[in-house]
């Protein structure tokens, strides 16, 4: 009864798998595997298509998707949560896919007319528009189809169908910034917004005829089933706001990272801790990121294809969260998890913060402010009598690759330091340093994801089997 008021696609597909494989659940958990495998695909697939000249974001966004303990955990897990992202990523592609035959087109008309007297001179006909402008509808047409069977999977994913539609309206709006482009854009809508109600509405239909005329999604009747779970007012009232607020982001760090069973089995608090430094250093990144991508070229590598993309998974992101915030104002549901239907937009971002970090000036300076960091709470602990060692030593282990790194790029692409010695910069640019330094930097970008690599190998003797054990 709990999960009754669920869309019925995941469940259809798995009452078929489970019937083929005579009832095995293993057979059902190796149809989540399968589609996680899709998303990893897909989403590779996107960003190669988006950021073609940037691997160090394909390939991270990929590994950190592929590598995060808790969505590795959810993959392998009978739930629908698997098939609803593999759907919205196949939805973000079709968009992407979309909104690039639109830049395309435009920059094709900016040339078109600068060039159109040669043209007219020389008696040669116009270029042909590129067939990926004139698959347009059709693709308006399939991002519509996906967006029904998203509606037809998980409630969440209702959130994309006015994201793809905002989208759709800007892009239109921004290439001619006249009525006309706005006009066109609502029409370009309708191939999405149609073919997405036309899918959903014989659900709809037959959860207006079970739970009642104005709960098409069952959420009514869902609150009166969980009647007895805690809610977000009861708790704010028994133990207040505060502490409300502060079990509400480390649980929900936590559980974003890997916190497995029914939110019973906790990995050591020391990684919870290195992974909250890490992430800080991500934001860091990402700061210098938005710097850059502010500034403009030549400061930013980015075109405007790839920032226009990246505003999207902002607003995703802005979307993702505040559905998770709308969730909790009702129920006490403090699950990363349910970020994870944001998770080609997050794992994005995860990948250019980190490589941000990866550039000499960037590192540099992230690597004094956490040695900053380092040595206040060093002496604050040391003064006060509570000295965190584990902190202050996994702030040191950021710092240090950051602070050291300029010295690895010394000799590539005519990058030199000026305070270094002269002699010291021809050692270090000599080949077979070079070459050193060139696996150096391999190693130190590679570094996080081997460590989540790592991590995944170790959770289930340090924590899963432990757990079990105790249960026997």
């Amino acid at each position: 009864r709990y999960e009754s008021y669920q869309p019925p696609l995941y469940y259809l597909l798995g009452a078929i798998v489970y019937r083929v494989s005579a009832g095995s659940l293993l057979g059902v958990r190796l149809l989540n595997v399968l589609l996680g495998l899709g998303v990893l695909l897909l989403l590779y697939f996107t960003l190669e298509m988006v950021f073609p000249d940037k691997p160090m974001i394909v390939i991270g966004a990929t590994a950190f998707t592929a590598f995060l303990p808790m969505h590795v955990a959810v993959t392998a897990a009978v739930t629908n949560d698997i098939l609803a992202e593999l759907l919205v990523i196949a939805q973000l592609t079709t968009l992407l896919t979309w909104m690039r035959g639109q830049l395309h087109h435009r920059q094709h008309d900016s040339l078109s007319e600068r060039d159109s007297n040669e043209i007219e001179v020389s008696g040669a006909p116009l270029p042909a528009r590129d067939s990926l402008y004139t698959r347009q509808p059709a693709m308006l047409l399939l991002l519509g189809l996906l967006l029904g069977l998203g509606l037809l999977t998980k409630i969440y994913t209702y959130a994309m169908v006015p994201l793809c539609v905002l989208a759709i309206i800007s892009i239109t709006w921004l290439q001619e910034r006249r009525w006309r482009g706005l006009r066109r854009g609502l029409s370009d809508s309708v191939y999405i917004v149609v073919p997405a109600i036309l899918l959903g509405l014989p659900w709809w239909l037959r959860s207006t005829r079970l739970y009642g005329p104005w709960d098409f999604l069952g959420l009514r009747w869902h609150d009166q089933v969980v009647a007895g779970q805690p809610t977000t007012s009861e708790w704010i009232a028994q133990y207040g706001f505060v502490p409300y607020s502060e079990r509400a982001f480390s649980l929900t760090f936590q559980s974003f990272w890997g916190v497995f069973g029914w939110l019973g089995v906790f990995m050591d608090q020391r990684i919870y801790t290195a992974l909250l430094i890490g992430s800080g250093v991500l934001f860091l990144g990402l700061l210098w990121s938005l710097i850059r991508l502010i500034s403009g070229r030549p400061d930013t590598d980015l075109d405007d294809y790839q920032r226009s993309v990246l505003v999207v998974f902002a607003l995703m992101v802005a979307v993702v969260t505040a559905s998770y915030i709308w969730y909790n104002t009702k129920f006490v549901q403090h699950q990363g998890r349910y970020f994870f239907w944001g998770i080609l937009p997050i794992s994005t971002f995860v990948a250019l913060g980190w490589r941000e970090v990866m550039r000499p000036l960037q590192g540099t300076i992230t690597g004094i402010l956490a040695t900053i960091l380092a040595v206040a709470l060093a002496f604050t602990g040391y003064v006060g009598g509570s000295l965190n060692k584990w902190t202050i030593l996994t702030i040191g282990l950021f710092a240090l690759p950051l602070l050291l790194q300029p010295l690895l790029f010394i000799g590539y692409d005519g990058y030199t330091l000026l305070w270094l010695p002269t002699s010291m910069q021809k050692l270090l640019a000599r080949h077979p340093v070079a070459r050193v330094s060139q696996f150096l930097r391999l190693a130190v970008w590679l570094a996080p994801y081997l460590l989540l690599v790592l991590l995944n190998l170790l959770i289930p003797t340090l924590y899963l089997l432990p757990q079990l054990a105790r249960h026997r």
